[in-house]
């Protein structure tokens, strides 16, 4: 499963872009009003296309939905997300009803924006060295957060 959050639209909402590959099955939208909230589309083109056109409307991919990567072995799924200076993954097994929302969630918040990132590459590297492969692969270019001041604390000594 692929999915893309899109914020944008007037008034300004998100919408997901969610890819279930089932050439004999059928997407849908999950609608409230005139706002599309949530589309299902099971051809790779046909997500595409929806994506360009989303796009074109005005809107764009939060940085949580720009760094999501989705890694899988023969039984297992792992999925990592960057939000600012906290890092989310959710790991599960497969199975028939398999959906966003199965596996466990983790979210684990960093002191500064370059520790976060750094774990971040890590989990991935660490991930691959264990045999996960990813599934739809797109380079993802991770945007410099201005610096924020340190956080007060006690400076340790030798």
């Amino acid at each position: 499963m692929l999915l893309r959050e899109l914020a944008g639209g007037d008034p300004l909402h998100t919408c997901k872009l969610i890819l279930i590959e089932d050439p004999a099955g059928f997407g849908h939208r999950v609608m409230e009003g005139e706002l599309t909230l949530q589309h299902v589309l099971t051809k790779p083109a046909d997500f595409e296309q929806a994506m360009a056109e989303k796009i074109a409307e005005g809107f764009a991919e939060p940085e949580r939905s720009l760094t999501r990567r989705v890694f899988t072995t023969a039984e297992l799924f792992w999925i990592i997300s960057l939000d600012g200076d906290t890092v989310c993954t959710q790991a599960g097994v497969f199975r028939v009803d398999w959906r966003e929302s199965t596996g466990k969630s983790r979210s684990k918040e960093f002191r500064d924006r370059d520790r976060a990132v750094a774990a971040y590459h890590k989990a991935i590297a660490d991930k691959r060295a264990e045999g996960f492969r990813e599934k739809y692969g797109r380079e993802v270019q991770i945007v410099d957060a201005p610096k924020a001041p340190r956080k007060p604390g006690k400076k340790k000594s030798r």
